[in-house]
């Protein structure tokens, strides 16, 4: 019985919750370094990894030993080139979804630093193509793990003598398992005065499985047993697909460190309570996606009868509209009108939202001083 009312008040709970009215918001979000005058980036070659993975790897997988199937490594010796490659793409990629930036490509921009090792003016051949950056960026640690494991498959049987059913082991499945570890680094360096203007490092790790194989066993449950091939290759699949997933995962977030970008999510209006007949018709406004005649009638009954919810309500939609310093201002006065403490939760969210707003477009425009230290840096804070 207990348990019947806690699971009742559990979903009536969600119930309340779940029918909140939300909103949908949106604003820009300035990138983590203002780089408004290196808009014009020069990205070289990525430079792939270097060393050995501290052992060497060998050309066939552990574990099969036990099996009649073989399998040759899915590693080649161009892998950490490729991985390079890889890198070096992502990262081109990722500069040039801002829409920010204006880039000349590793191959050019190789040529060009190639002349200067030839004693030519490299920093002035590009700073006449217009640029104000150069890119770097280098694979520093690479390592791959691949072994095979054998998993046991139990089921019920019938004893055909004794017609009794009892659990054994009737198969072994065999999964090949592939793990790849990679991290990386990238620099902006300023073209004139080669100071660093931004740098960032990244470590990410994939595993992925294949099922090779599976060992059958006998009937009779005497031990006799027969390996089935599910894998036809000879060689295990290539580790680059493993890193090319990893790189796939940074490439949004390094977008956002170097560039403005638009952030879209949802609030929720405050309930009408003490319920307020009047301001059903502003629910429904905003249902209907009404934003502005709802804003403006949120605004009225609060301004009307000091309605608290009305009010915040009204704050909230004048940022959904984009007006937040408007937004600040009218949950500035229902914060100090009524001390509600969720007010001054939206009020504290609203300043900083309006801040990385204004910041974001100083960006944009160029507008940002650069003081002599270096590029002024800012904290960009992700909300969910």
């Amino acid at each position: 019985m207990k348990r019947t009312v806690l699971g009742f008040i559990a979903v009536c709970l969600f119930l309340l919750t779940s029918c909140a009215t939300t909103i949908e918001v949106r604003h820009l979000v300035p990138g983590e370094v203002d780089l408004c005058s290196s808009r014009n980036i020069a990205m070289s070659s990525t430079q792939p990894y270097r060393f050995s993975f501290g052992r060497p790897v060998s050309p066939w997988i552990s574990g099969l030993q036990e099996t009649d199937f073989s399998l040759s490594s899915g590693y080649d010796s161009q892998l950490p080139k490729e991985v390079g490659q890889l890198t070096q793409q992502m990262l081109l990629s990722a500069v040039q979804s801002t829409g920010y930036f204006t880039t000349l490509p590793p191959l050019v921009t190789d040529a060009y630093l190639k002349l200067g090792v030839m004693g030519e003016n490299a920093k002035q051949m590009l700073a006449d193509k217009g640029v104000q950056a150069v890119m770097q960026s280098e694979v520093t640690y690479m390592d791959i793990e691949e072994f095979v494991v054998g998993r046991d498959i139990r089921s019920f049987v019938t004893d055909a003598a004794g017609g009794k059913s009892y659990e054994r082991i009737t198969s072994r499945e065999y999964y090949l398992v592939q793990k790849a570890t990679m991290s990386f680094t990238y620099s902006l360096f300023e073209l004139q005065s080669n100071r660093i203007l931004f740098t960032k490092s990244y470590t990410g790790k994939k595993e992925r499985e294949t099922k090779i194989g599976v060992r059958v066993y006998d009937a009779d449950g005497k031990g006799g047993y027969h390996d089935e091939r599910l894998y036809s290759s000879g060689y295990a699949p290539s580790f680059k697909p493993l890193f090319k997933e990893i790189l796939d995962d940074f490439e949004a977030t390094i977008a956002k460190e170097l560039a403005p970008s638009w952030q879209t999510y949802r609030v929720s209006l405050m309930a009408n309570k003490p319920k307020l007949a009047q301001a059903e018709s502003a629910f429904e406004l905003v249902k209907s996606g009404s934003y502005e005649q709802a804003q403006k009638s949120f605004q009225f009954l609060w301004q009307t009868y000091g309605h608290v919810s009305s009010g915040y309500n009204a704050a909230l939609l004048a940022e959904a509209l984009g007006n937040y310093d408007e937004a600040v201002h009218l949950m500035n006065i229902v914060y100090n009108t009524s001390g509600s403490a969720a007010a001054y939760k939206q009020l504290m969210r609203l300043k900083d939202v309006a801040s990385k707003h204004e910041r974001a477009k100083r960006q944009i425009s160029g507008d940002v001083a650069i003081d002599g230290q270096g590029v002024l840096m800012t904290q960009l804070v992700i909300m969910e």
